[in-house]
């Protein structure tokens, strides 16, 4: 029985060291993220768009440390008349890689362009973004938010 309890602490301990290892290590967080284990969040009128974004992620900002840079991945699908509302972004960037179908990329001087699988588009820190579907094709693209350490303003 004492065998028992010792093994059990054991284990308590090395599990303790392992977790506080992945805070100060990196390289031993997840790297690997399968397409059965993404997190579904589809998102209402995403800044002020119309419609649902579909989306499929890998990680959310929320579950993202200080940190890293990139805070969020995910596979982002638009509907016909779905959109993302043309946003700011402040100390952050966000770049679409467009998969399949066919958008329209709204950029912060407001022009559009048309862009298709294989385009990527992005959004650096103080320029604004927006896309959306008018095509019946859904719109896929991977989404990924990166934090730009070399800004410190609004978070």
């Amino acid at each position: 029985m004492k065998k028992i309890q010792l093994f059990i602490l054991f284990i308590g301990i090395c599990m303790t060291g392992v977790a506080n290892i992945k805070e100060k290590n990196p390289t031993l967080l997840k790297q690997v993220y399968k397409k059965e284990e993404l997190v579904t969040l589809d998102k209402q009128n995403v800044a002020g768009g119309n419609g649902t974004l579909h989306g499929k992620f890998a990680f959310t900002r929320d579950m993202a440390t200080e940190e890293d840079a990139i805070k969020e991945i995910g596979w982002m699908t638009l509907n016909k008349g779905e959109s993302v509302g043309v946003h700011p972004h402040k100390n952050n960037e966000d770049t679409y890689i467009i998969v399949s179908g066919e958008g329209i990329f709204t950029d912060s001087s407001g022009k559009e362009t048309v862009v298709k699988a294989g385009d990527v588009t992005i959004a650096r820190p103080n320029q604004s973004h927006g896309l959306r579907n008018e095509k019946d094709e859904p719109l896929v693209f991977l989404d990924i938010i990166a934090q730009n350490h070399a800004l410190k303003t609004e978070k």
